[in-house]
């Protein structure tokens, strides 16, 4: 048995004593209740409530949505163990990367056993996932991608490489107040987090790792995309000398940034705090190579544990959660590309300024590994890549650490 079951195993057994949940059929009075967790932040948090409570209302007293929010990793590891413990909510939102790791702990379902072959057919090939020869996953949108995100004001245009916009970010970088450090900067970034990395390391011509889950990082091209963040922050000087995501989030949206990399989940943010934004590629590194972030689906997996008398209340609110009428407004509302053709090629889509950029972003974006390894190379790369961005060890050093890291991690994992 792989070291990642045997560890939910012993979860389980952890859990046991309260693991039982009743299952006496739908309730005698009152609605029935579908639990989903979920990790959707900001602007799209916001509208994902709005439309929960809508479709409460509509059916007050048969069902009822009962959303809960954790963050990405707590989500994923507390589903996992509620669900070998025969409890956990009834759905469960998520990246795809998720997906292969929640079905190898037997954690979920197949979607297959809920959404009618019918349903699924209206999906393009980013809209129901499998891993394994079972399909785990029905998406409501593709991309979760980074990209380069611009204020208009400060910024009108965004040129294809990193040589043509550095003297731009470099003049809007400025320290009015003359206390030596700038009020407002060119760009902001997570930068010190390996999923943002990743646009660089590809754009240098590298990536995580192969196929079967060997890690890739001990290479020139991660040194070479290590030293060119590095540069942005210490040669350029156009980011800041520390940044973590809420840090990015401020400066751009109180516009003393002039540009911030970052997906879709937040762009809804910035409309609200009224900054007039557009949407471009990340450029094209000096290898002449688009700086090209991960691409993946987002959506919903069931747990394990549904009763069968359940499954149709269940199919009504994926149905709904996944259906044209919920992708077209969030495509509306939030820019986020839709899993339906039909939606796809609608003028909500085709219209849509700030969709047709972020359809040029996934163009050259390149699909989120579904192994479930990459769990692995996510939390293995995260200490030696910051130890490189708080100057204590070298890129090359970095790199080799990297490797051994998530190695290492993958070896007490799996084997």
């Amino acid at each position: 048995m792989p070291r990642i079951l045997r560890l939910f195993a012993v979860l389980w057994l952890a859990a046991s004593a309260s693991a039982c949940r009743p299952d006496d059929g739908p309730p005698k009075d009152g609605p029935v209740v579908i639990g989903i967790w979920h990790q959707k932040d900001g602007g799209e948090r916001a509208f994902f409530d709005r439309q929960v409570a809508a479709f409460n209302r509509e059916h007050e007293g048969r069902i009822r949505i009962e959303p809960l929010w954790r963050e990405t990793e707590e989500l994923r590891n507390l589903f996992v163990i509620a669900s070998v413990g025969g409890q956990g909510p009834d759905l469960i939102f998520g990246p795809s990367d998720n997906m292969s790791i929640l079905a190898l702990t037997g954690s979920v379902r197949p979607v297959t056993d809920v959404l009618p072959d019918t349903f699924l057919a209206r999906f393009d090939s980013s809209g129901v996932l499998g891993w394994n020869g079972k399909q785990w996953l029905v998406a409501d949108q593709v991309g979760n991608h980074l990209a380069f995100v611009y204020n208009k004001k400060l910024l009108p245009n965004v040129p294809e490489t990193w040589e043509e916009l550095l003297p731009q970010l470099q003049a809007l970088t400025k320290d009015t107040t003359g206390d030596g450090r700038p009020d407002r900067y060119g760009l902001t970034w997570n930068y010190t987090e390996p999923f943002f990395f990743v646009p660089f390391l590809t754009g240098a011509g590298g990536w995580m790792m192969t196929p079967d889950g060997t890690p890739t990082l001990d290479t020139p091209q991660t040194v070479e995309a290590i030293r060119f963040v590095l540069d942005l922050r210490d040669r350029y000087k156009i980011i800041p000398g520390e940044s973590d995501y809420n840090v990015a989030e401020t400066l751009f949206k109180e516009g003393r940034a002039a540009a911030v990399i970052n997906g879709p989940w937040a762009w809804a943010g910035y409309k609200d705090a009224g900054i007039d934004y557009g949407i471009a590629r990340i450029p094209k590194m000096p290898s002449g190579r688009w700086s090209a972030p991960v691409t993946s689906s987002k959506g919903y997996s069931v747990n394990v544990n549904v009763p069968a008398w359940k499954i149709p209340y269940l199919r009504t609110v994926l149905e709904f959660l996944t259906g044209p009428a919920m992708q077209t407004a969030m495509a509306d509302s939030l820019a986020t590309i839709p899993t339906l053709p039909a939606v796809l090629n609608s003028p909500a889509v085709t219209n849509n300024p700030t969709l047709q950029a972020s359809l040029s972003q996934v163009e050259v974006g390149r699909p989120m590994p579904l192994a479930p390894q990459m769990r692995q190379v996510w939390d293995g790369m995260r200490g030696p890549y910051q130890s490189v961005m708080s100057g204590s060890v070298s890129p090359e050093q970095g790199a080799r650490q990297m490797q051994a890291e998530v190695q290492k991690r993958i070896n007490d994992t799996f084997l």
